[in-house]
């Protein structure tokens, strides 16, 4: 056996002993027949020796050749089976580090173990040189590419367990791959390694600066500043202590920072609001900033309000002029005299003469009280005590009294030296006095307002994993603290709390519900119920139901919603149907929820959902609110309603997965991606209607009322198993349902009974059963005087026929079916698909009498049809039909694309009808092309699918595909072993079997094309 090392330093040994060449060109022509395989004399002689004669070159060719098999003991490695071609010798087993390369597998990165031929050099051979280094670019192009696909494969996995070492090796191969760093340090900081990330940095932009004389990119540059963002080592060190944790927001605070280094620097430094909702951070982001800084440097003053304390007069300003009086003691500094008995009618603290204030009344103060003279006073003593030092104000929550906020305001905006800014904190809960402040200091540039946002997914995992680096964090575990959470960091403080203390987090802690309620204090009854309204709803609550469940005036609801909205507790959204909101937390809506008694929860969920029953077209399907009206049936305990809608949503769904050719009703808010159930949803889906039947059964509804939903499940899950295939059962639900709708009177689902029968008899091929079952149909239609039921048995009446080989008959009966769906516009668009699969009958019965071109025209015709309507089902099968039809003609490229587009829609649903024939055709066209692997896993699928529908002409068609296989396999060729391995049985076997099956069916030129192979 020969090894190859190709990788790095080559090396080649023959029954484990290194093999040595007595010259480089000799070795070189081993090494590029190794690779090619096989090459021409002019090809090779070319290569190594294009500057000497043809006779020369040739001859240098023939004595390489000689040496090569000198070195390896007389071993014919090279053989030459005609005097042109020189090819590698299959018969000496070959080892190679390249074999990998060549199958694209993962371990191809462990046998790059340097470059290809690594310090190897031909003298005077530049067509070798030239093919060396492309192979040389093409092998590391493809292992640096299959790296990235690995390190996106860990990531989508969500492990990071060989990232490191695959960023490495590309950097091994390539110290200037950037993009490689950028992965070692986004590795390295969501490891929270944020030394190691930083090294990574430093050395990317050492080699960068040293060799290439530039920067690393902007992108590089923006993870690195992300890393230093989330830099915070004080509180790595007290992650035990979860009350001082703090993390990210470090944007935010360096501004914070370089503002207040400006105000201490004498530098122009302005006002800040810190905006957001309750609970997302604003405080400890201030508590943060003000444990950083030094506040000897400025005076700082701290204050909170109160919404309690709203109504009070300057409340927010008595701690600081508390401790403005204590400054002014020490520093010696002297007032006004009215100044102290002004300001002491609101600050008794302020006063020395405590007695005099507390013999007089309270109307002689209030009485003497000039509140515009107040906001005077505090602005002069401010502005003297900022002489000393710069002030900073800082005031936490926004439930400031309107002469407090006027004060602020005029201060900021009449200051003479700018040297007085605060930091106030502000829910996103639109309070007018404060609003017009911000309004009045953004006009003059002296506020900065910093939106505080929830933190991302991303940013939420990161900080618990952050806070708690030891705890085995699951994946389920930090999605579901994400989705109770939404990013809001007071609720994912204290979930970390409830996992810290070992509780239930699906439980709302005492904290969390304190401060929801403190976001409903002083709203309106109106709004309070407005809330418990939308706090019923799933998702979001169109404005048009709130006004149909409150029946308030239309200007009053929206002042009340607008109020809402400015509190920031219902967000406004806009889409298909018109205005809806929604809260903006879900924690908000689920206290307004379990505050409410499961009494009037379930009378209000009745409501809605009666509510929402009057809003449907009965011409129209609303899955959209049929979801709805099911979530509040079952809210409100109201089974039986529930599952009626269940069965029509299951069964509007299996309408275009089963029924391959339903009828339209027009669908209102449809998404078209989302009209097919997959096979595990449907499973899911009947499992649940059938345990809602079970239960409806133990109960003390009545029969009749049980009965119509029972009748219409039988028929969904009995056409279900049909189109799958397990006939037996499906077979026996269905007449079951034939029976049940005969006993209560129910015609229309009798009829729908005999048509799945029948549709069972088209997949088997029994015309005798199929043409009972079509008569009684017609009976009943033409009873019922149903014009359009008629229409669809004749359509089917002339499948019979068309089966039956009575084309004539067929093609007549077809377009009497057309013609009685082409009355009026509306039924032609309603019944549009039932029409298109006459058309593809006809189009079936021009391809049996090999006319083609016409058959294929009928088919382009129906999948037209099927394509603007999203009938992907039978948008699929028409495609298969064209592509046999092209196939049959000679057009095998076209055929290629018809069957492409019909897999590859397949692949998407669980119907497999036609899909035997697509995959069995394609199958052969990819034998064509020397795609063997594919040919064959395409047989096998084809045999497996119709097997499980046992239709003669899928069937039928796959034993075609078998024998054209059979008849052009080369068994000599090693790479179509597999295939001959599979087609073990003679080729005879294979064409008796297909005409069996094709005669039944009529497939005229497949019975042809086999009655040739067989002669």
């Amino acid at each position: 056996m020969i090894t190859a090392k190709l990788f790095g330093t080559p090396v080649v040994t023959y029954n484990d002993k290194e093999i040595f060449f007595p010259y480089s060109k000799a070795k070189a022509l081993l090494f590029y027949l190794l690779i090619i395989k096989r090459a021409s004399r002019d090809e090779l002689s070319g290569l190594f020796w294009a500057e000497s004669s043809d006779e020369i070159a040739k001859k240098n060719l023939r004595n390489a050749i000689y040496q090569i098999k000198k070195t390896f003991g007389g071993v014919d490695v090279l053989l030459s089976p005609n005097k042109s071609i020189v090819k590698y010798n299959d018969a000496v087993e070959l080892k190679i580090d390249t074999a990998n390369f060549e199958t694209n597998s993962d371990d191809l990165i462990y046998d790059y173990t340097g470059e290809f031929l690594q310090g190897f050099f031909v003298k005077n051979a530049e067509g070798f040189d030239e093919w060396l280094t492309a192979t040389r670019e093409n092998y590391l192009a493809i292992y640096e590419q299959k790296l990235y696909d690995l390190i996106e494969q860990d990531k989508n996995n969500n492990s990071s367990s060989k990232i490191r070492f695959y960023a490495e090796k590309l950097i091994d191969v390539n110290e200037f791959n950037e993009r490689a760093y950028q992965i070692l340090m986004t590795y390295y900081k969501d490891k929270f390694n944020y030394t190691a990330a930083i090294e990574v940095y430093k050395k990317l932009e050492t080699l960068f600066s040293k060799e290439l004389a530039m920067e690393p990119s902007a992108e590089s540059k923006y993870i690195y500043l992300g890393i230093l963002d989330l830099i915070n080592y004080n509180n790595y060190k007290q992650n035990s202590d979860i009350k001082s944790f703090f993390y990210g927001r470090s944007t935010e605070l360096r501004l914070l920072t370089q503002n207040y280094e400006s105000l201490t620097n004498g530098e122009a430094a302005k006002s800040i609001v810190i905006k957001g909702e309750a609970g997302v951070g604003k405080s400890r982001l201030k508590d943060e900033f003000l444990s950083k800084i030094d506040k000897s440097l400025c005076h700082v003053f701290e204050t909170s309000c109160y919404a309690a304390e709203k109504q009070y007069f300057f409340k927010p300003l008595a701690p600081i002029i508390s401790e403005i009086k204590k400054i002014m003691k020490k520093s010696d500094i002297e007032l006004p005299k009215n100044y102290e008995k002004t300001l002491s009618t609101i600050f008794p603290e302020f006063s020395d003469n405590k007695t005099n204030l507390q013999n007089r009344s309270l109307e002689e103060i209030m009485g003497e009280i000039k509140f515009d003279m107040m906001g005077d006073i505090i602005s002069d003593i401010l502005e003297r005590l900022s002489q000393i030092k710069n002030i900073l104000i800082v005031i936490d929550d926004q439930y400031a009294d309107s002469m407090t906020i006027s004060t602020l305001s005029s201060i900021i905006l009449h200051q003479k030296r700018n040297n007085i800014i605060f930091l106030a904190t502000y829910r996103n809960e639109e309070e007018k006095n404060v609003e017009n402040m911000i309004s009045s200091l953004n006009l003059s540039d002296k506020l900065i307002t910093i939106n505080l946002s929830r933190f991302s997914e991303k940013e939420t995992k990161s900080l618990v994993k952050t806070a708690f680096p030891k705890f085995e964090w699951s994946f389920e575990l930090l999605n579901k603290i994400y989705e109770e959470t939404s990013g809001n960091a007071f609720f994912i403080i204290e979930y970390l709390n409830i996992i810290k203390n070992g509780g239930d987090i699906n439980i709302m802690t005492a904290k969390m519900q304190d401060i929801i309620k403190s976001r409903f204090l002083y709203l309106s009854d109106d709004a309070k119920k407005i809330l418990e309204l939308a706090s019923l709803f799933d998702d979001e609550v169109n404005l048009s139901t709130i006004k149909a469940l409150t029946n308030y005036d239309e200007f009053k609801l929206i002042d009340i919603l607008e109020d809402l909205e400015k509190k920031y507790i219902l967000v406004e959204t806009r889409g298909k149907n018109g205005i809806s909101f929604k809260f903006t937390h879900q924690k908000l809506q689920d206290f307004i929820y379990m505050n409410q008694s499961d009494m009037r929860r379930k009378i209000s969920h009745e409501k809605i959902a009666t509510i929402l029953e009057g809003m449907l077209d009965p011409k129209k399907i609303n899955i959209g609110i049929y979801h709805k009206i099911i979530y509040h049936y079952e809210q409100a305990d109201s089974k039986l309603k529930a599952l009626d809608y269940k069965i029509k949503v299951l069964n509007y769904y299996l309408d275009f997965s089963h029924e391959l050719f339903p009828i339209l009703n027009h669908v209102e808010n449809s998404n078209p991606n989302h009209t097919y159930f997959t096979k595990k949803e449907t499973l899911a889906y009947f499992d649940d209607i059938e345990n809602s039947l079970h239960e409806l059964s133990a109960t003390f509804i009545k029969e009749q009322e049980i009965s119509p939903l029972t009748i219409s499940y039988l028929h969904i899950k009995g056409r279900y198993l049909i189109r799958e295939g397990s006939y037996e059962d499906g077979i026996t639900l269905i007449r079951q349902m034939i029976n049940l709708s005969d006993e209560i009177g129910d015609k229309d689902h009798a009829i729908e009974g005999y048509k799945q029968l029948i549709f069972y008899c088209v997949q088997t091929y029994k015309t005798s059963q199929m043409s009972i079952y079509i008569d009684k149909a017609l009976n009943l239609a033409v009873e019922c005087n149903y014009h359009k039921e008629i229409g669809i048995l004749l359509r089917l009446k002339g499948l019979y026929k068309l089966m039956s080989k009575e084309y004539q008959e067929a093609e007549s009966l077809l377009l009497e079916s057309i013609n009685t769906f082409n009355i009026t516009p509306y039924i032609a668009d309603r019944y549009s698909l039932n029409i298109a699969a006459a058309y593809n009958y006809i189009g079936e019965i021009r391809r049996i009498n090999k006319d083609f071109a016409q058959a294929i025209k009928y088919y382009k015709k129906a999948a037209t049809i099927c394509k603007e309507k999203n009938a992907m089902i039978s948008f699929a099968i028409f495609n298969v039909n064209a592509g046999q039809a092209s196939y049959d003609d000679g057009n095998v490229q076209d055929a290629k694309k018809y069957f492409e587009t019909a897999h590859s829609i397949y692949d998407k649903l669980d119907t497999v009808w036609r899909k035997s024939v697509a995959s069995a055709f394609l199958a052969v066209i990819y034998l064509k092309e020397k795609n063997y692997e594919k040919a064959l896993h395409l047989i096998k699928e084809a045999e497996k699918d119709s097997q499980k529908i046992q239709n003669p002409h899928e069937m039928g068609t796959v034993f075609y595909v078998k024998a054209l296989i059979k008849s052009e396999l080369d068994i000599n060729d090693k790479k179509q072993k597999l295939l001959a391995k599979y087609l073990k049985e003679d080729l005879d076997s294979y064409i008796q079997n297909a005409l069996a099956y094709l005669t039944e069916s009529g497939d005229n030129f497949e019975i042809e094309t086999l009655n040739k192979l067989e002669s």
